[in-house]
């Protein structure tokens, strides 16, 4: 591409290009990874092809010569294992995953190729030497007797389609040349010809050098399936009426015209209508069939086959009346159509809902104090469609979880090869939604737990063996929804966290005073310690502790939780707990004297009503209940934040779920469910337990919004003992 225009089409459409070929890079790592599990999966075949195809042919609409090229090697590779002449190996599986991490680099770089550096040149030109001489060992010889010539169907020989496209009137403003569609296709194959419109093209005087009046009809021999000629337009498909027929048979023709009539119930109406088959012809074989009826059903033929050999209609035209039936029994789901938005553009839609919900329960607020009854129902009715919007609007955010575990593939299999372990990757519940921000966030923090249980948990084969495990190690990565959460879990069947050794290290350091033994729990958390990240922890702790700092920190930093159970000699389980969003939950608004708290309404189990002889205190000085025979631990928030009011007579006592079992928290005042806008707590606040967030109420007040789990720790005393502090009066 060498004139301006085509640069300008560049520059605009390449985001658009990088966008879509990172996934297709992305599904090409995820395909090879299943398809060594299940070598002889033609679909999983298929499907890698395809991607390869379609980053190629996209490379090739913007000139990227270097993906074009290095691509070509690739799919000639995987065409031969289409075919049956290359079997799937190890090596193989290695080799295609080092191009496609190429591939990746080349459209990473599209724009910038100063980039590609004389070693990574080198590197790809080795590529390229593997890649070709798997091909060319591979390469069919030349028979002596010449094979009878299958269809160009069949073959893939050449064939003249005629392409036919109209171009939207906003092509040119969303950053697309047909022209640049055009040259592309014309290294498909010769041109034969080519004929433009213009009938389109309005008088001189109304002409908007913006707008695209361009149509044209193109005559193109080539060896290229429809599906490729179709793949040229990719970009371009929402602007664009495309056509693309090939030269038809009579029952090709008799398909087509099938395929687009009205949706008919009958197969014989059906070739009735097209012509296939007279009325006359079409009744003379239902006589037949009818004559059949008493013969059993496997024995009595078929009404297309008597169609076929008494009627003459051709087997094409059988076969579409055939489908558009089954189309017809089918409940087809509606087509899924997808439109990329930017993420700024929707955080900055979620920002002005969350001041929407602001606004709206103070607009209830003023109706209620009105007590104009018509204008109390017309913000419940309003309410009621913010919440819809709120609910439609966090869900576009929200994205399986699957697609980041997917990435986990590949590292577990590096890595296990780089240490000499055999290991068997699983994942689990990978549909789990998760709001896109959060997903981001949470991989790098998982990816560091993954490495460190195949580094440092898993055992090398010998030692699992003499320990009488399997030689293969199991890791397990799994993902839930639990009470308004969602829970991810990485397990392994490795040694697990040697405690004696973590706790002589935290005495050494003076994380715990020297003699004290914390319960086992808290043994576990202290890998999490800064003073753990040492080169020699790697060697003497089995390496735990490494970088774990980081890790508990950009989870804590999501309002999330992170807790080990390990066993030694049997494994390790960690259990991360995430909120499912950061930008608006539904609350349940409470009061202790003038301060005003949230929980999140999916903790919530039940209210109870408690006079203050009912609260009894027990040996450590916590709060407690009687509930139902049994003993429930109660947070007190007036003592626990120093909230100065007078205690009234009698109190609630809102019973929560939390990963630590029930527990209850000692309010006075239900002022009911609440839409909860989330927004972060200043510097000050960073360090206050028990506390995730604060919102904006709709009479102007600030509501501090309440950490159900880390209340729980409170409640059990058990966060204060790792640092031999005395628990929590709460």
């Amino acid at each position: 591409m060498s004139n301006d225009a085509d640069l300008d089409f560049i520059a605009q459409a390449m985001p658009a290009f990088i966008s879509e070929a990172a996934e297709q890079i992305e599904a090409i790592e995820t395909l090879l990874l299943e398809l060594e599990e299940q070598p002889d999966n033609r679909e999983l075949l298929d499907s890698l092809f395809r991607c390869a195809h379609t980053v190629k042919g996209s490379a090739g609409i913007f000139g990227l010569n270097r993906v074009v090229e290095f691509t070509h090697h690739v799919e000639t590779l995987l065409d031969k294992m289409r075919e049956g002449e290359i079997a799937l190996t190890p090596d193989i599986s290695t080799l295609l995953l080092l191009c496609n991490d190429q591939i990746k680099f080349l459209v990473d770089t599209a724009a910038d190729e100063s980039a590609d550096s004389p070693e990574i040149k080198d590197q790809r030109a080795d590529l390229v030497i593997r890649l070709r001489a798997l091909t060319e060992a591979h390469a069919p010889a030349p028979q002596e007797a010449a094979a009878p010539a299958p269809s160009a169907e069949a073959d893939g020989g050449l064939r003249v389609w005629t392409v036919s496209a109209r171009f939207g009137v906003e092509t040119f403003r969303n950053g697309m040349d047909p022209l640049s569609i055009a040259r592309y296709l014309k290294t498909l194959g010769t041109v034969v010809k080519m004929q433009c419109s213009s009938d389109a093209v309005p008088p001189l005087v109304n002409l908007n050098p913006e707008s695209c009046y361009l149509s044209f009809t193109m005559e193109l021999e080539t060896k290229a399936s429809r599906d490729d000629i179709e793949g040229a337009f990719s970009f371009v498909m929402d602007d664009c009426e495309l056509d693309v027929v090939a030269p038809e048979t009579a029952g090709q023709k008799l398909a087509r015209a099938i395929e687009e009539m009205p949706e008919t119930p009958r197969l014989g109406d059906l070739l009735v209508s097209v012509g296939a088959v007279s009325q006359d012809k079409l009744q003379q074989v239902l006589s037949t069939q009818q004559q059949t009826r008493g013969m059993p059903a496997v024995e009595k033929p078929k009404i297309g086959d008597l169609l076929e050999a008494q009627a003459g209609v051709p087997p094409e035209a059988v076969a579409a009346a055939l489908g558009k039936q089954q189309k017809l029994r089918e409940a087809a789901p509606s087509e899924e159509r997808y439109i990329r938005v930017q993420a700024d553009r929707l955080d900055a839609v979620i920002n002005l809902l969350g001041e929407l919900v602001i606004a709206g329960a103070g607009a209830t607020l003023l109706a209620r104090e009105s007590r104009q009854v018509g204008l109390i129902e017309a913000n419940l009715h309003m309410n009621s469609l913010i919440e819809e919007i709120r609910n439609g609007t966090l869900g576009l955010r929200m994205v399986p979880v699957g697609e980041t575990f997917s990435r986990f593939r590949r590292v577990v299999r590096d890595t296990a090869a780089s240490l000499g372990k055999e290991v068997n990757f699983e994942i689990f519940g990978g549909d789990a939604e998760l709001d896109k921000s959060m997903v981001e966030k949470i991989a790098d923090p998982l990816m560091h737990l993954v490495r460190n249980s195949l580094d440092h948990g898993l055992e090398p084969p010998q030692e699992r063996i003499n320990a009488g495990k399997p030689a293969a190690g199991k890791l397990v990565l799994s993902a839930k929804h639990e009470t308004g959460a969602i829970l991810i879990r990485i397990e392994d069947d490795g040694r697990g966290i040697n405690r004696e050794r973590v706790l002589q290290r935290a005495w050494n350091r003076g994380l715990v005073e020297q003699g004290v033994v914390p319960p086992d729990d808290d043994i576990h958390m202290l890998i999490f310690e800064p003073g753990f990240s040492t080169a020699e922890q790697v060697t003497n702790l089995s390496g735990r502790g490494v970088g774990m700092d980081v890790v508990r920190r950009n989870i804590e930093a999501l309002r999330g939780s992170i807790r080990l159970n390990s066993m030694p000699g049997v494994g390790l389980q960690v259990d991360i707990r995430l909120p499912l969003t950061l930008a608006i939950i539904d609350g349940f608004l409470v009061g202790v004297g003038k301060s005003k708290f949230v929980l999140p309404l999916e903790s919530v189990v039940e209210v109870i009503e408690s006079g203050g002889q009912h609260v009894k205190v027990d040996a450590l000085g916590r709060h407690c209940v009687e509930l139902r025979e049994a003993v429930l631990p109660v947070v007190r928030l007036r003592t626990l934040y120093s909230v100065e009011s007078a205690l009234p007579d009698r109190v609630s006592i809102v019973v929560v779920n939390s990963p630590r079992g029930k527990y209850g928290i000692e309010v006075e005042v239900l002022l009911g469910q609440n839409q909860t806008v989330i927004k972060p707590l200043g510097r000050l606040f960073k360090t206050l337990r028990g506390i995730s967030g604060s919102s904006i109420l709709g009479s102007g007040e600030v509501a501090l919004i309440l950490d159900v789990a880390s209340l729980a720790e409170l409640t059990t005393g058990v966060a204060s003992v790792a640092t031999n502090q005395a628990p929590v009066s709460t």
